[in-house]
């Protein structure tokens, strides 16, 4: 259960991201509160914040961040604390670099990537603080994006164009593995956030099996049906329990100029 939050907020940086397209405003920052569900009740466990400016090391690329944290009423469960960031093409949405820092109770691991389009090519550099420390090679695959940036590149979907059940290919580099994911198309739905009840398109994410997840299509996203794309609620399902993560529209910003597309 314990890292089952931290790795379900470090999930939600591409799955609850898949939302607005380029043509509607761009999203500046993205606030989330995650619930872990205890018995019969919702706890409130973490944050997850999302934030978007332009890449200080690449041109014609921007920056996107997600930081996850558990709550100071949660850190004496399980204290979490981690980083994300990607730097990529804000045309193709391919990544230059990757980075993740993860500090989840006594667990440090430290993961970084840089992407080589002239020989097809990642390379990181992945530190367990403490323990060891590796390079890894990985063959670069086309259309591979990371953990972040596929999140953006997702912005392109047009939910019109999909029928209930559809599946829309998606190609993710993971700790140093490439993954041949999709998400389901699952048709509209309405669902309560602040108050206010909206109608959305909702799809769900194939997951990678491992420590949490089983594997499958165990998380469900609902992501606003208007021009924002905004993502409401995300629930999913994990070994122990289940979790879930709410938009704090009061915290979130969106910028109202439109993105041109390339």
């Amino acid at each position: 259960m314990k890292k089952g939050i931290c790795i379900w907020i470090f999930l939600l940086g591409w799955c609850t991201a898949l939302t607005a397209q380029s043509k509607y405003p761009t999203l500046e920052k993205l606030v989330f509160t995650g619930y872990y569900n205890w018995g019969f009740i919702w706890v409130k466990a973490g944050q997850v914040e999302f934030s978007l400016s332009k890449s200080e090391k690449y041109p014609h690329a921007d920056k996107l961040e997600a930081i996850g944290y558990s709550l100071p009423s949660w850190d004496w469960v399980f204290q979490v604390r981690d980083t994300l960031i990607s730097h990529y093409d804000s045309r193709s949405f391919l990544p230059y670099e990757f980075s993740r820092k993860a500090h989840e109770g006594n667990y440090h691991k430290t993961f970084d990537y840089r992407f080589h389009y002239a020989d097809s090519t990642v390379i990181g550099d992945v530190h367990r603080i403490g323990k060891f420390r590796r390079t890894d090679t990985v063959r670069l695959l086309p259309e591979t994006y990371d953990m972040l940036s596929v999140a953006w590149m997702a912005r392109e979907l047009d939910f019109k164009r999909y029928r209930k059940n559809d599946l829309i290919p998606i190609r993710i580099l993971i700790d140093s593995k490439i993954y041949d994911l999709h998400i389901r198309y699952l048709g509209t739905d309405k669902t309560k956030v602040a108050g206010r009840r909206r109608e959305c398109h909702v799809f769900s994410p194939l997951l990678v099996e491992g420590d949490v997840f089983k594997g499958g299509e165990n998380m469900k996203v609902w992501v606003s049906n208007d021009e924002y794309r905004l993502p409401l609620l995300v629930e999913a399902k994990i070994l122990i329990g289940s979790v879930k993560a709410m938009l704090e529209p009061a915290q979130s910003k969106v910028i109202v100029t439109k993105k041109q597309k390339p």
